[in-house]
């Protein structure tokens, strides 16, 4: 009798992991198509494996537990679930794929129980670092970078005059770029840090402490790098370390780093806790309702029914020359902020709109052309640095961002950026995908154009708009609009 009981507990748990892999499908994809194409989440393919080690290390303990099924945490899926429903209609990604794994988090927790779960809670919860976060650090840390490299240069004696993200030095210059963040090592470091906190202690504060000291090492150890990439440069008058020498540098440098940080980690490391059995089997106590009730929940994504108002270009229509005849424009303009040389973001239009340089991309917000993405660029960053954080600023119900940006040779440019929809312009991104969603909700177009405009020295922002319009969409009565 009890042997009949495993055998369908675990195939009703099965059958819960089979809806979770069936209703998350695409998102999983989504996920690992990130980690594959991104270096900055290459790690990711090793958490899983880790995982499942540090499950295995405890399967005697494992043996031993009484598995409950709580009922605690169908709310908590549940609205996990519907959380997933919305970040599908507003194609957020980062949402879906935290929902994709809080949600197998609880389900283990669900059917194991609280009792199991609390022995299994590190490596489950391990699975976090799986989703692909953290790139929308760079810009931050470019500053933070820059910050100390900049400071570090005055505490030498090295002359440096900063703007933005340009440090120039007497006999170089150096810009801070994405590739110069830290990102990946910042990451991977934390990653790896957790793991190790994990493994060498047991008391709570000494776990939190050492992940926090890999969190904030891997800042201020990028600072420092960059730092003596440009002491180096700066020595040997630019003969060194302005290259692809500078990368081996800074990844001996990494290296260094981080046998220091494994040295501290077995630092006052605790003694090891046994995971061994008593010899005694668990119980499995047969709560079927709730393994039921939580695949039920599970299939919650699948039952929303509505569907969303989409209008989009033809594929076969240029789009480049549906806007040079839709706005008329007979001049076109070439301007080196707007080279973003990103086929990704295209189809795009580059001219000038009543004196105003512009650049338009048209995206359809379809699976393969969201709309709101991180991958715009909103001005050419090889030739060009932010100088200015964001500004927002507000005009009725629309908003819009402005930046200001320099290249090396000291030229500037303010640059006004937002999203144009049906009915409202919108700068910040969540703000955008909130009214595609209220859009496809009232039967309006969830498309529109990703905006770059600069803003002549002579004029005002007010100006510049009021010169611009409202940049109404492709009509859909069009042969090119569906």
């Amino acid at each position: 009798m009890r042997q009949n009981s495993v055998n369908f507990y675990l195939t009703l748990g099965g059958l819960a992991f089979l809806v979770w892999a069936f209703v998350y499908f695409q998102t999983l994809q989504h996920m690992v198509m990130v980690w594959s194409q991104s270096e900055t989440y290459k790690h990711c393919f090793f958490i899983i494996p880790i995982t499942i080690y540090l499950l295995y290390e405890k399967r005697a303990l494992l043996k031993s537990l009484d598995y409950r099924p709580t009922w605690l945490l169908i709310a908590p899926l549940l609205f996990i679930q519907a959380l997933f429903v919305l970040a599908q209609q507003l194609n957020v990604q980062l949402v879906a794929h935290f929902c994709a794994v809080t949600s197998l988090i609880i389900i283990i927790w669900t059917l194991v129980g609280n009792h199991v779960f609390k022995a299994v809670a590190f490596p489950i919860f391990y699975l976090y670092f799986a989703v692909p976060f953290g790139e929308e650090f760079v810009p931050h840390l470019q500053v933070i970078t820059a910050d100390i490299s900049c400071q570090l240069l005055i505490a030498v004696g090295i002359p440096v005059y900063r703007e933005g993200l340009y440090l120039y030095l007497p006999n170089g210059t150096f810009h801070v770029a994405e590739a110069c963040a830290g990102i990946r090592f910042l990451i991977g470091t934390f990653a790896l840090g957790v793991l190790l906190a994990y493994l060498n202690y047991q008391r709570v504060w000494k776990r939190v402490l050492f992940s926090l000291v890999c969190a904030f090492v891997p800042v201020i150890a990028n600072g420092i790098r960059a730092f003596g990439i440009m002491v180096i440069g700066h020595v040997t008058d630019m003969q060194h370390a302005v290259g692809a020498d500078h990368l081996v540098y800074g990844w001996f440098f990494f290296l260094f780093v981080l046998v220091i940080l494994f040295f501290l980690g077995n630092v006052a490391n605790d003694a090891q806790a046994n995971y061994s059995s008593n010899g005694e089997v668990g119980k499995i106590e047969a709560r079927y309702p709730v393994v039921l009730t939580s695949v039920l929940v599970l299939l919650l994504p699948l039952a929303s029914s509505f569907s969303a108002s989409k209008h989009s270009l033809s594929k076969d229509i240029n789009v480049s020359q549906l806007l040079d005849s839709y706005y008329q424009v007979g001049e076109q303009a070439s301007f080196n902020w707007m080279e973003v040389g990103d086929d990704t973001i295209q189809p795009s239009w580059t001219g000038i709109l009543n004196e105003i340089p512009l650049r338009l991309t048209y995206r359809d917000d379809s699976d393969e052309q969201e709309l709101v993405s991180s991958l715009h660029r909103p001005f050419n960053d090889d030739e060009f640095s932010l100088l200015k954080a964001k500004e927002l600023i507000r005009r009725n119900n629309d908003s819009f961002e402005i930046i200001k940006i320099q290249n090396v040779h000291g030229h500037s440019k303010s640059l006004l950026i937002w999203y144009q929809l049906e009915n409202r312009s919108v700068a910040p991104a969540l703000t955008a995908k909130w009214q595609q969603f209220l859009n496809r909700m009232s039967s309006k177009r969830a498309d529109g154009y990703y905006v770059v405009a600069e803003i002549p020295e002579n004029l005002s922002v007010d100006i510049v708009l009021k010169r611009l319009g409202t940049l109404p969409l492709p009509p859909t009565e069009t042969k090119a609009a569906r």
